[in-house]
């Protein structure tokens, strides 16, 4: 018989109402958007990945099915009368029968080429340190923000679970488990609500659907046949024999659709699709082209990409396909990455000359020059708190491409895309990928990034902390590891280059004689004088079409509140171009009118007049783009550094002031 079993809290039970769904929502969700989507895609495939059998891909299927394929009257009151007292914060409403008096659909989630939940299915605590056996279903089943995961695997929070019950209406998942060690067939299901009375009793909020307990009150998994059969057909499962999950999400959330779905298994696990280790079924309503289901795997992600629109959030990698050639390309080339020096053995690592031998840094600079694919295994050490230190590697891709674009950077642990880091936004003109293979630094970056993982997060120290040292300097230096290398293999020029402008101010003498210069031996020409030494700024400027850039550069450190003032007017044949600047011309006060549009990265900016603008620095990684500007005419733009008292710098410190 199956039925729900919840712990009754005595006196000496702490109440607490669990909140961890929260952990797993996406800031900013757009209208009709499940805010959960993000977090549901990643939690799902990365614990499949983790449980692959090691024999051939890992398949995973989502499929959303309508409310009119859910169980009948009679079977959903068999599932859901008992979590009526649960849910009235909710304010689910149920008939007399015990039925949700809900509209939605559910959601079915199964991975194939997994080992599925082994493991004592009666084991209660925790088991031994050491014991080789895997316990999936004793960490799946029995326990909340606790994992069984190590340093390998791409999960480590013990959270991942969650995101099925987030997406519910009703707080709880079911779960059949065929298992690869025995072939045994398991059924378990788990709700976590509120604390409720139900009968007069009070109760925790967590229970499992399950058919009964044991003398020890652990709740006992459903393995007649007959329900697992039922089970499958009232569900719509896939699953026959093979080993794997199957997990139903009941009345999920009406936001969720497969078409995002898609989306986000595109973003976040191309790199697994493209070398054929994870293949994703989606199916459901509203996918592209009226189709009922799509498939990603290596041979079809091109053409499903193109199917899919792309207006998201930059931030979140949404607004373009993921690189697909570009990525093809890295992955053919890994085994050609030409390894740095151990980097930050004495000290935090940095990213300088040092890093190679000065003819492999020669070669490198060529190649990118010559906007060739670099590949490069980046090494450092990782001090341990315990035991020697380890080497930690990455391998970072970078090509230079014959147009200034600006390029989204990926960087992807273990199969899975870190989708909050990217590229300084004022690099432009290079495409780069970081892959980071299971070992040493995959381990600690994962330990990092937080239950969604989306970021590598210095101020998630807890974990780290427990077996690093010096880690967070490290960490850093990763995170702006293509930064870091993009510049050291772009050197400045050394050379005066007398051609640069001369498709805009050579004038050809036909009535005067030209001067002559003294050629070299050979019959080379060239200049009796030696290039003056640039003066180095803490920032650059970059021109463009109809605009210009200004950000920070490598040469010096940004000064901590620092303030530039920019003057900008257009060129004239004579005079001073600032002093005759004219409303009519632009005017930052009133940008729209003057279709002038500004994108600004960690600055405020102010218009302290037409052609006159402020920019407070708020962070070292900073720019300032301004476009929109008459392209038949030509722009003068003068940089100067505002020098501030001492009481002005406290006080713009202590403003509180942070720009976007």
């Amino acid at each position: 018989m199956t039925q729900w079993i919840f712990a009754q809290l005595s006196g000496a039970a702490v109440r607490r109402d669990p909140n961890e769904t929260e952990l797993f929502k996406t800031e900013q969700a757009g209208e009709d958007e499940y805010a959960g989507t993000d977090a549901l895609v990643r939690e799902v495939l990365q614990n499949s990945i983790d449980a692959g059998s090691g024999h051939g891909p890992v398949r995973v299927r989502f499929a959303l099915h309508p409310h009119s394929s859910l169980p009948d009257d009679d079977r959903l009151a068999t599932y859901f009368a008992r979590l009526q007292p649960g849910l009235v914060y909710r304010d689910v409403e149920f008939n007399g029968s015990g039925v949700p008096q809900l509209n939605h659909g559910y959601l079915v989630c199964e991975d194939f080429g997994t080992r599925g939940l082994d493991g004592d299915p009666l084991l209660a605590t925790d088991p031994q340190e050491g014991n080789p056996d895997c316990q999936d279903f004793f960490w799946f089943w029995r326990n909340i923000g606790r994992s069984g995961k190590t340093g390998d695997d791409l999960g480590r929070w013990g959270l991942g679970k969650t995101v099925y019950r987030a997406a519910s209406r009703v707080g709880c998942m079911l779960g059949l488990t065929v298992r690869k060690s025995d072939g045994a067939r398991l059924l378990m299901g788990q709700a976590v609500l509120r604390i409720h009375k139900y009968n007069g009793t009070e109760f925790a909020p967590e229970g499992f659907w399950c058919s009964g307990y044991n003398q020890a009150e652990t709740p006992l998994p459903i393995s007649h046949e007959k329900d697992l059969v039922q089970f499958a057909s009232e569900w719509n499962l896939t699953r026959t024999d093979e080993p794997g999950l199957s997990v139903v999400v009941p009345y999920v959330a009406d936001e969720l659709k497969a078409e995002s779905i898609l989306r986000l298994v595109a973003v976040n696990f191309f790199v697994p699709i493209l070398k054929q280790e994870l293949i994703v079924d989606v199916a459901g309503p509203g996918l592209p082209g009226r189709n009922s289901e799509f498939r990603l795997d290596h041979t079809s992600i091109d053409h499903v990409c193109g199917k899919l629109s792309w207006t998201g959030k930059a931030r979140q990698k949404l607004s373009n396909p993921p690189p697909l050639d570009f990525a093809r390309d890295c992955l053919a080339n890994a085994d050609q990455a030409v390894p740095t020096n151990v980097l930050g053995e004495s000290r935090v690592p940095v990213m300088d000359e040092t890093a190679f031998s000065a003819a492999t840094l020669a070669e490198l600079r060529k190649r990118f020059a010559l906007e060739q694919l670099v590949a490069i295994r980046v090494r450092a050490a990782l001090p341990k708190k315990v035991g020697k230190a380890e080497i930690g590697e990455l391998t970072v891709f970078l090509q230079r491409t014959p147009v200034a674009d600006r390029y989204e950077s990926y960087y992807v642990r273990e199969g899975m895309t870190i989708t909050r880091l990217n590229s300084k936004p004022s690099m432009r003109g290079t495409k780069g990928l970081v892959v980071v293979d299971p070992g040493p630094l995959a381990s600690l970056l994962g330990d990092t990034e937080g239950p969604s993982h989306i970021s590598w997060d210095t101020s998630n120290d807890e974990r780290p902390n427990r077996v690093w040292k010096t880690w967070k300097g490290r960490v850093k230096f990763f995170v702006k590891i293509i930064d870091g290398l993009a510049e050291l293999l772009t050197p400045p020029p050394d050379k005066v280059d007398f051609d640069l402008l001369s498709d805009f101010f050579s004038i050809e003498q036909v009535t005067a004689p030209q001067p002559k210069r003294k050629p070299k031996e050979g019959g080379e020409r060239t200049r009796d004088f030696d290039p003056p030494d640039p003066t180095p700024h803490w920032y650059r400027m970059q021109g463009k079409t109809g605009g210009f850039t200004i950000c920070d550069s490598s040469s010096l450190p940004t000064p901590e509140g620092a303030i530039l003032r920019i003057s900008v007017a257009y060129d004239l044949p004579s005079g001073n171009p600032m002093k005759h600047w004219s409303k009519f011309d632009f005017d930052f006060r009133k940008p729209k009118a003057s279709s002038l549009n500004f994108k600004l990265a960690n600055v405020k900016a102010t218009a302290k007049a037409g052609n006159v603008i402020e920019m407070e620095i708020a962070d070292p990684d900073f720019s300032l783009t301004v476009s929109g500007f008459d392209i038949h005419r030509d722009l003068i733009v003068r940089i100067d550094e505002v020098e501030l008292e001492e009481s002005q710098l406290d006080q713009y410190a202590n403003s509180g002031e942070v720009a976007t």
